[in-house]
């Protein structure tokens, strides 16, 4: 009786792709406080991207949660390590990184030494994977659009009926073959244009099998947006400016520019940038502009 109890109660969350942004990983703090959870695991992907890095790396260690490597943790652990490109430490385009891994400091240790996946085995309950890109690759996404077939053979081999994956920012719960496929979605930079910090909540039931509660909480990310500029982070070069508009407008915009500018074969740089954005009928976020820009800056949502 006692154990049928603690299968039907238990309850894990799930969380993925915080990307230095401390304000959100906050709201969900917050938000989990009333979830009476047992256990939290971050699939990956603290740093990089947004302006509060070893905050959240400090933060997470001092909850004790368990965390996986995610491709940017790994990214900034092989840029100081000088894993990288050696023409990466000259290019302009990539010195936020730079940026990002002075502010991470000595804590890079912690980045180094995350393991590549997690795994929830419970007595009688549905093993779950957990990986951050895929059982393959860390830069592996399971994106939605992918085919059953292409699913199938990324997952070959994976014994775990319940995969759960990040690295798209994009919240799935898919079935492909005997594969459940579940994506938290991301906590700090979501890309399915919904701004709220994203994350699951796993509840074991009674017949072992799990159900998944996708959470949204909603925060104010105009502190998020000042700390771009406060911090230093924008200043540093074009590709934190592409991360605070993927921030700001809740998608994806990196991949896009870099196959517009090649269709093109323009340089990436701020005068293609900006180009890019005009096209997509979008601007860049900076406040004191536009109505538009006003409205996001005056919404605590950031609708």
């Amino acid at each position: 009786m006692r154990r049928e109890c603690l299968k039907r109660t238990m309850r894990i969350a799930i969380l993925a792709d915080i990307h230095g942004n401390k304000t959100a990983l906050d709201a969900v703090v917050e938000d989990l406080q009333n979830q009476r959870v047992e256990r939290v695991i971050v699939a990956g992907d603290l740093v990089n991207r947004g302006p509060a890095n070893r905050e959240v790396v400090e933060a997470v260690q001092a909850l004790g949660w368990e965390v996986i490597q995610g491709n940017h943790d790994q990214l900034v652990v092989d840029w100081v390590r000088r894993k990288v490109p050696a023409e990466w430490y000259t290019d302009p385009l990539w010195r936020p990184l730079e940026w990002v891994a002075r502010q991470v400091g000595e804590r890079v240790r912690e980045l180094e030494g995350l393991p590549a996946c997690a795994r929830v085995q419970v007595p009688g309950a549905q093993p779950v994977l957990i990986v951050h890109g895929s059982p393959r690759h860390n830069r592996e996404g399971l994106h939605p659009f992918l085919r059953d077939e292409k699913v199938a053979e990324i997952l070959d081999g994976v014994e775990e009926p319940v995969v759960v994956c990040a690295h798209t920012h994009i919240p799935l719960d898919r079935r492909v073959g005997r594969w459940r496929v579940i994506n938290p979605g991301a906590v700090g930079t979501p890309f399915n244009r919904d701004p709220r910090a994203h994350y699951t909540i796993f509840t074991l039931g009674r017949d072992g099998t799990w159900e998944v509660e996708f959470r949204r909480v909603n925060y104010d990310r105009r502190p998020v947006l000042r700390a771009f500029e406060e911090s230093g982070y924008l200043a540093c070069g074009l590709m934190a400016h592409i991360f605070y508009s993927e921030f700001l407008h809740a998608r994806s915009l990196l991949y896009h520019y870099e196959r517009w500018a090649n269709e093109r074969r323009v340089p990436l740089d701020k005068t293609s940038w900006y180009r890019f954005l005009r096209e997509l009928d979008l601007h860049d976020g900076r406040p004191g502009q536009d109505q538009t820009r006003r409205m996001i800056w005056s919404s605590p949502s950031g609708h």
